[in-house]
């Protein structure tokens, strides 16, 4: 027996490299389903070099803005802005990441304007062929709490 299912989301993006380090292009995402349809158009750009990026994306449904810059071989740190329309909302997130190769670990973290903070302390052990990982994550606002353990294996 054969379902088709007569909804679904299709979506198509298209990015030119203009420069070295700059790009531009679009998406056009195409929505189907419980009776209504729906398309929307979003364009963006990035500018890239070898230690920092910066992309924005514009569109009906809201604006998105990231910029990310590497420090040096040990911290990388970023920050993003998104605003979405529909919902009115938008929210702004700082991010972080410290390598640390003598003790094969890495930290990384964040913190964003809707109370949020988080953190993932990963070990990556010589010998065997897996990280082990603490995860955490604290939202001030909404009184809640979060925390995992994880194993990457590779």
């Amino acid at each position: 027996m054969l379902v088709l299912s007569t909804q679904g989301i299709w979506v198509g993006h298209y990015n030119q490299r203009i420069t070295k380090h700059l790009s531009l292009g679009g998406e056009l995402m195409f929505q189907h389903g419980m009776g209504a349809k729906a398309a929307f158009i979003t364009y963006g750009g990035m500018y890239k070099d070898d230690k920092s990026e910066f992309v924005v994306k514009a569109g009906e449904q809201g604006t998105h803005l990231c910029y990310y810059n590497k420090g040096n071989e040990q911290v990388e740190c970023g920050v993003e802005f998104e605003y979405v329309k529909q919902m009115g909302e938008s929210v702004t997130t700082f991010g972080y990441s410290i390598d640390l190769p003598k003790g094969l670990s890495r930290f990384k973290g964040s913190i964003d304007t809707d109370w949020s903070v988080t953190g993932v302390l990963e070990k990556r052990f010589e010998a065997f062929p897996f990280c082990f990982s603490l995860s955490g994550l604290l939202n001030h606002k909404k009184n809640q709490a979060k925390f995992g353990i994880g194993f990457t294996i590779g």
